[in-house]
């Protein structure tokens, strides 16, 4: 009877052990997974939060304002951000659509975005448009130029959060599966599931935890003790691609001052001469500049001005912009030239 007694005693103090170390692994398990889901909650928002200062950055430098801040972006509520900016500025329709096609792809959000800006003080629209994944674009007021004024733009994601909604629906029938036991589950949460388990670092959780849990048993069985081994996790890090302090220009990143257009991985040089007849252009896009002035503003420090020398520029400029066949440098005769895109839709 002592014998047995103590036998029954050792086992009883494994079986308690082994459930307490069981119920520690679960909770391991269900916490991690729910720091992977708010990891990759904010690892994303602070993503698009980049990418919109990046646009205020811009947009600041097209205006020649190189020195006031981008205020600190705010979600102000689930997936709409709102950007700010220090001082009264002037910004072009265009640009602004040019940037956030370019930085914020459409394609990456599930119902695609709407932008619009607000005056600071009286609070209406002053501008906006609509890029969707599943209906045509909604693209207003193009070719324009906002006047000097207290602006702020914002961001609204509808389907901001979509995937980690999902991630939240999986997590639940997976704790109950595991009360169940034996019992049939639901085919549609399997599924379910299992596309969750796909992402690298919740399989890893989930392997360690059985590994874990088979050394539970062995120890109740055997009363042995095993030595944990830490399992070291990947931490997400956001690499921010260096981009040139440059202004959207078309499909074009104008970059003044290395004197060069930016088309994906090609760049084009510009001369001197080039870069500045682009540079006014474009600050007064979709506007006519008159000849004189160009060449008044271009040619002032020298001593011979001709129209021939102008109109030569213009034309190497149109063979450079040739890649963006929307984008235009249109003469009106006699009187100068103006940069404009005639081809995006308005309302």
């Amino acid at each position: 009877m002592p014998v047995d007694s103590a036998f029954a005693g050792f086992f009883n103090n494994r079986l308690v052990a082994g459930s307490r170390i069981t119920i520690v692994m679960l909770a391991i398990f269900f916490t991690a997974s729910s720091f992977k889901e708010n990891t990759d909650r904010n690892l994303r928002t602070k993503q698009v939060n980049l990418l919109i200062r990046q646009i205020g950055h811009r947009l600041l430098l097209q205006a020649a304002d190189s020195t006031s801040r981008v205020l600190p972006v705010i979600e102000i509520k689930e997936g709409t951000f709102l950007l700010k900016f220090e001082k009264e500025f002037v910004f072009n329709h265009d640009s602004l659509m040019m940037l956030s096609r370019s930085l914020l792809r459409k394609t990456e959000f599930p119902s695609g975005y709407t932008v619009t800006v607000h005056d600071c003080i009286k609070g209406n629209i002053v501008y906006g448009f609509q890029l969707n994944n599943t209906s045509p674009d909604i693209l207003a007021c193009s070719g324009r130029s906002q006047p000097p004024g207290c602006y702020t733009i914002e961001f609204t994601f509808p389907d901001f959060y979509e995937n980690e909604e999902q991630d939240k629906v999986a997590i639940d029938p997976l704790s109950k599966s595991l009360n169940l036991g034996a019992q049939e589950v639901n085919p549609n949460v399997v599924a379910l599931t299992k596309t969750t388990f796909d992402y690298p670092s919740i399989t890893v959780v989930f392997i360690g935890m059985l590994a874990l849990l088979c050394g539970t048993l062995i120890i109740v069985r055997f009363g042995k003790n095993l030595n944990p081994v830490p399992v070291q996790n990947d931490n997400n890090a956001i690499i921010e691609e260096y981009v040139p302090e440059s202004a959207a220009l078309g499909k074009f990143l104008f970059d003044v001052k290395g004197e060069r257009l930016l088309l994906g991985s090609d760049v084009i040089s510009l001369t001197g001469k080039e870069c500045k007849v682009l540079e006014l252009l474009n600050k007064s896009f979709g506007e006519l500049i008159p000849r004189e002035t160009l060449m008044q503003k271009i040619w002032i420090d020298e001593g011979v001005i001709t129209g021939r020398s102008l109109d030569m520029f213009v034309s190497k400029l149109r063979k450079k912009l040739s890649s963006d066949p929307e984008l235009r440098i249109t003469n009106v005769h006699g009187k100068g030239y103006k940069l404009e895109i005639p081809g995006i839709q308005t309302l």
